[in-house]
């Protein structure tokens, strides 16, 4: 007999909390299936990542593209998320509809969109999510309304003024944790666009979007493009890192073949 989805607190993600460390992310922005089920299937059979993240936000994907790259994620044992284009429910909904274990929303700055967010994400009486189960309830034995509970809900740190209000924000109930995105964040703070950046206030509002969480009890996640600096925010506190991005490691690995053809 065919076994239920598992949406329970045995994916990857929470499998790695439970062993003590933080869960590794990749990241995608090409809506390619083919690359979305290579990358699924690397990373699970070499034990690199546990989640891969489709971009809805800055990627291109759409309805249909997102619909085959969570089933090439599931199809390979990791944990599939989004980042939203935008908290509205229907986005919101779409995207659980398909069996992603979690969801980042962008641009959150107050409580009131944090808990919008939540609700867009819970069944009645919890939230306002509409019934409609397309993956979810698939396979005999699954239980979409009880399992919606254990679905991530990750706001983004990415603006001045969310950064003020982190404890707050962090404090929402239902809301799983928080995630930094460095880039917009750098940006609001003055800084510019980058990545696995170094630069102390960067660093500050790390450790205060860190505090917030430790303080609400809940979970801090951030960006990053390159493993190395993803280990070392790990080693920091945060729980969910991204060590893999698909179009800067495409970059890296041009770089790589025009230094090497040189000689």
């Amino acid at each position: 007999m065919t076994e239920p989805l598992d949406t329970g607190p045995l994916d990857p993600v929470h499998a790695a909390w439970s062993a003590g460390r933080a869960a590794r992310n990749g990241w995608l922005t090409v809506p390619d299936a083919h690359l979305v089920e290579v990358v699924a299937a690397y990373a699970a059979g070499h034990d690199v990542l546990d989640a891969l993240t489709l971009d809805l936000q800055h990627g291109l994907f759409d309805r249909a593209s997102t619909a085959a790259a969570v089933r090439a994620v599931d199809a390979h044992g990791l944990a599939p998320l989004v980042r939203l284009p935008a908290v509205d429910e229907a986005s919101v909904g779409f995207a659980l509809d398909l069996g992603v274990r979690g969801v980042i929303a962008p641009m959150v700055s107050d409580v009131a969109t944090a808990t919008e967010l939540v609700a867009a994400c819970r069944y009645p009486p919890a939230g306002r999510r509409s019934f409609g189960p397309v993956r979810t309830a698939l396979r005999p034995g699954a239980d979409p309304v009880g399992s919606a509970g254990s679905v991530l809900v990750f706001a983004m740190i990415e603006t001045a003024d969310a950064l003020d209000r982190a404890g707050e924000i962090a404090a929402v109930p239902g809301l799983d944790g928080l995630f930094v995105g460095p880039g917009d964040l750098g940006v609001a703070l003055g800084l510019g666009p980058a990545q696995n950046r170094e630069e102390p206030a960067i660093h500050d509002a790390f450790r205060r979007v860190l505090d917030a969480c430790a303080a609400a009890g809940t979970r801090a996640a951030v960006h990053a493009t390159r493993a190395h600096y993803a280990a070392a925010r790990a080693a920091d506190g945060f729980s969910l890192v991204t060590t893999w991005s698909d179009v800067p490691a495409l970059l890296e690995g041009l770089d790589g073949a025009r230094e090497g053809f040189r000689g």
